[in-house]
């Protein structure tokens, strides 16, 4: 195999750079890495590309890790390379955390890449990944009972991060670092079989290639190039039934409960994945067996109840919608007053609402319908001055079209209004009265009538 070749048709195949990009090659000082960087060193003119690379030193292995360091640092100082580094006690992390070796690894890592690609402003980091690391994914994958997802196994391209060698095996990265002199550090514990990939690359894959399936690797492969196709297609299915069924705003995920209950199974479960992933960044720790939780929370609970969920979700069911939003957006908004002038606007900054008001006469005003962001009033039934405040215990009025007092509360509820939202809506009031449920409804003694000489006209806005 030319994987010089290969490394550049990978790139060009999944678009991974542009010219001009700062690219963090990532670096252990192992095999992998170093022929990464040694292919980009190659084509970094014929890319148009500005290089550094990044190390972090796990501390797992006392001297040894350190020695891959100042090995990574001295290649750099040669080539005239950044060199970013950092040291931080994975050990320490996975005690605190009790997560595996491999997980509080991986998030470590994770973390300090994308900490350099904020300090050095850069667009891509480059991963060491290769083909044989693939299968191995695949078929722990396979083993732990994942989805289509887990099925595709490493993907060549993630958002900011990009895989140039994920096709190239790795004896071929082995032949390659012989035939140019290159130089690498080896990780003994490659060669223990304290962890699962160890234990899965060490052990199980040599008996199944000996024992049962030679060609084990391109079966493998197979797999994760089906496993991609078929979830191309999912996933065009999922964007179709996400725009008619579910809205987005201001970190709330409200899924509509009648639309979803259509929806395919399999599809069901991806919008919920969708949902985490918006809300959260990633779906990292949220499960099948929560997936599943969740939907049939979402079909059976009671309007009002609220299901605790991993990652800081919280989901409740109000009434004919299911509404997925983080913990920090549960608190409950402060107590507001503020004053409304009768020529002029407010900006509610608890809730990011904006009312304007003005007053224009009957005669030449041509009345708006059906819009409840808009309150059209009689002006003259407006005693003394209008302030704008959330719900209070006991606020009733006289909802229009109706003859008598109403309770707020049960307006709301009478309206479907859920919980959680009933103190964010305001309430403009004048001296004596509620005049307008902001966005719902004004009240019945404020209305315009034949008698009406001037309108006070309140519109509403979130600017959020």
């Amino acid at each position: 195999m030319d994987i010089q070749q290969k490394f550049y048709e990978t790139i060009n195949k999944h678009k991974m750079i542009h010219k001009g990009d700062k690219v963090i090659v990532a670096v252990s000082g192992g095999p992998d890495s170093m022929c990464l960087l040694h292919l980009f060193l190659t084509y970094r003119e014929q890319l148009g590309i500005y290089l550094l690379v990044a190390h972090l030193d796990h501390m797992f292995r006392g001297e040894e890790s350190q020695g891959d360091a100042l090995f990574v640092q001295s290649f750099c100082a040669r080539k005239g390379l950044t060199f970013i580094s950092d040291r931080v006690n994975v050990p320490g992390f996975i005690e605190k955390t009790g997560l595996s070796p491999e997980d509080a690894a991986r998030r470590i890592r994770y973390d300090f890449f994308d900490r350099a690609v904020l300090n050095y402003n850069a667009q891509k980091v480059a991963l060491g990944h290769n083909r044989n690391d693939n299968e191995e994914t695949v078929l722990m994958n396979i083993l732990r009972g994942a989805g289509l997802e887990g099925l595709v196994g490493i993907n060549p391209v993630q958002g900011k991060y990009i895989r140039p060698i994920i096709d190239v095996p790795r004896d071929a990265i082995q032949n390659y670092l012989h035939k140019n002199n290159i130089k690498y550090r080896t990780d003994r514990t490659n060669f223990t079989t304290d962890y699962f990939r160890n234990k899965l690359r060490l052990e199980l894959i040599p008996l199944i290639k000996e024992k049962y399936s030679p060609n084990l690797g391109g079966s493998l492969r197979r797999l994760s190039d089906i496993a991609r196709y078929d979830l191309q297609y999912i996933e065009f299915a999922v964007e179709r039934a996400w725009s008619d069924s579910v809205k987005v705003a201001k970190g709330v995920v409200s899924i509509n409960i009648t639309k979803f209950r259509k929806i395919h199974p399999s599809v069901r479960r991806h919008i919920i994945r969708k949902a985490i992933d918006y809300l959260t960044g990633d779906v990292k720790d949220f499960e099948y067996k929560h997936t599943i939780s969740l939907i049939d929370f979402i079909f059976n609970a009671k309007s009002g109840n609220i299901i605790d969920l991993p990652k800081g979700v919280l989901g409740q069911k109000d009434y004919e919608n299911f509404v997925l939003y983080l913990k920090r957006r549960n608190k409950d908004v402060c107590d507001y007053v503020y004053v409304l002038p009768l020529m002029g606007h407010l900006l509610i900054k608890e809730t990011d609402v904006e009312i304007r008001s003005c007053i224009k006469p009957r005669d030449t005003y041509k009345l708006v319908k059906s819009n409840p962001l808009i309150a059209q009033l009689d002006c003259d039934k407006i005693k003394g001055t209008l302030t704008v405040r959330n719900r209070r215990p006991g606020d009733k009025f006289v909802p229009l079209g109706c003859m008598y007092y109403k309770k707020l509360q049960d307006f709301f509820i009478d309206n479907k209004v859920p919980k959680r939202q009933r103190k964010m809506i305001p309430i403009v009031e004048d001296s004596e009265k509620i005049v307008w449920v902001g966005g719902m409804r004004i009240d019945e003694r404020c209305k315009i009538t034949e008698k009406t000489k001037n309108v006070l006209l309140l519109k509403m806005k979130n600017m959020g």
